[in-house]
């Protein structure tokens, strides 16, 4: 893991939504760290703590793709556990609510530290360029579960979110794929094939299976010109390991796709992401 430079600037938390928005906001918790880009071999990553002693929270923002996505996740003391992903309240300085924002809670054995982590969201990158575009200073607030709320003082975004774009740049160009013409591509690629065919319930390993063990992984695909999957890589997982391999296998056995259709109308290389998330209730699989 290689950890990149550190950037100068704060940002910030803030919540509104139905009966939580009419509560008092808890105070912003200041900034105990500088943000960190962390160019990790699957995503880049945005972190900064904040608080101290009890208090601590670790933010985290990851973004996997040329997509303007992100993945958030908090770390911290006594978070709220959810047995799935619920709706969540988050805002910003300069958007009341993002829309159709979920996450999950989780907890260590002791239940006493914990994370709450967030879907990929495309809407919560507009928040936070709006901040920017603005020139205000973001404030991002998390309304959860069992009246958990917090706010974190982030400061301005303008520089973080620079430093998250150039990683994300420098990844996608280390996949081996044109990334002056993916951003040109007349369309994305498209599964050719019957997406919930990919998974089967005997593909479930019997060990989790047993254990009534789920994970969630989140893969990307180098899709070629000719719809073939060339590459399958995990860049978030949680859950046992042996979903990883398991997921990836499958998915170069049995996905097959449309190609992207570059500005010439042409086929070309591109890239595919989502989540799998493999549920032990019933043995199922989605794909978000």
């Amino acid at each position: 893991m290689r950890i990149g430079r550190i950037v100068p600037v704060m940002v910030t938390l803030a919540l509104v939504s139905g009966d939580a928005a009419a509560q008092e906001l808890p105070k912003p918790l200041a900034p105990s760290s500088k943000w960190q880009i962390d160019y990790a071999s699957g995503d880049c990553r945005l972190i900064r703590s904040f608080g101290e002693g009890r208090h601590l929270v670790t933010l985290q923002f990851a973004r996997a793709n040329d997509i303007d996505e992100l993945v958030m996740a908090l770390g911290g003391r006594e978070m709220p556990t959810t047995r799935e992903e619920v709706p969540v309240a988050v805002g910003t300085s300069t958007v009341a609510q993002v829309p159709g924002m979920h996450a999950r809670g989780f907890a260590t054995d002791d239940h006493l530290l914990g994370s709450i982590r967030f879907h990929t969201d495309v809407d919560l990158p507009k928040a936070l360029r709006s901040d920017v575009s603005q020139g205000k200073p973001t404030v991002l607030s998390v309304a959860f579960v069992r009246g958990y709320r917090l706010a974190l003082d982030l400061g301005m975004m303008k520089a973080p979110l620079a430093a998250l774009d150039a990683c994300a740049d420098d990844l996608v160009k280390g996949w081996g794929v044109d990334l002056a013409q993916m951003r040109r591509q007349r369309s994305a690629p498209e599964p050719a094939n019957d997406v919930s065919r990919w998974f089967r319930s005997s593909d479930y390993p019997e060990k989790q299976g047993h254990q009534g063990a789920g994970g969630l992984v989140g893969i990307r695909l180098v899709i070629g010109v000719d719809g073939a999957v060339k590459k399958c890589e995990v860049y978030m997982s949680g859950g046992d390991k042996a979903f990883e391999a398991t997921t990836c296998r499958l998915v170069m056995e049995r996905a097959r796709f449309r190609p992207a259709i570059g500005a010439d109308g042409r086929p070309i290389a591109s890239l595919w992401a989502r989540r799998v998330n493999w549920r032990p209730g019933d043995l199922s699989f989605t794909v978000q």
